[in-house]
């Protein structure tokens, strides 16, 4: 998992993978408030981002989830959002929709480690890293938010 400010990606840029700059810096010009929810392409299949607006949820009502074929930027846009992140794990899917979606759900991990954001933060979740999504920290509401996708293959994995 990668942390940072899209306000401070111009410092980083040295440090981040290509594409995962590239992604931030077009992100830094769009007003994530006037999008309509959906896709919006960058860089095709490749390198995309979905606008979404989701009711934060519970730790109850919530499950760690990995993707294998895309990294995950995730960017708070309206409103503070908590994060579950824990490295890999040789955990089963407790339901697996990898082929159809990119997508697993798995069992709580153990050390599972929590954050909280605030707009203006990203954070970048590679392939195959645990992370829980959507979590509340002060009462359920609507969130703003933009999710990015980064192909593994612009990451060199």
């Amino acid at each position: 998992m990668i942390v940072g400010r899209i306000a401070d990606v111009a410092k980083q840029k040295n440090t981040l993978p290509a594409a995962i700059v590239r992604a931030l810096e077009a992100l830094q010009n769009v007003d994530l408030g006037k999008l309509e929810p959906g896709r919006y392409e960058i860089e095709g299949d490749k390198l995309f981002y979905l606008v979404q607006d989701v009711e934060l949820r519970t730790l109850e009502e919530s499950r760690a989830e990995a993707h294998h074929q895309y990294a995950d930027i995730q960017i708070p846009f309206s409103t503070n959002e908590r994060y579950g992140f824990a490295l890999p794990q040789d955990l089963a899917p407790s339901d697996d929709q990898l082929k159809e979606k990119d997508l697993a759900f798995y069992p709580t991990p153990v050390g599972e480690s929590f954050i909280d954001t605030a707009p203006g933060t990203y954070l970048v979740f590679m392939p195959k890293e645990l992370h829980r999504p959507c979590l509340a920290i002060a009462g359920k509401e609507t969130i703003r938010k933009a999710v990015v996708k980064v192909h593994a293959s612009l990451l060199g994995m």
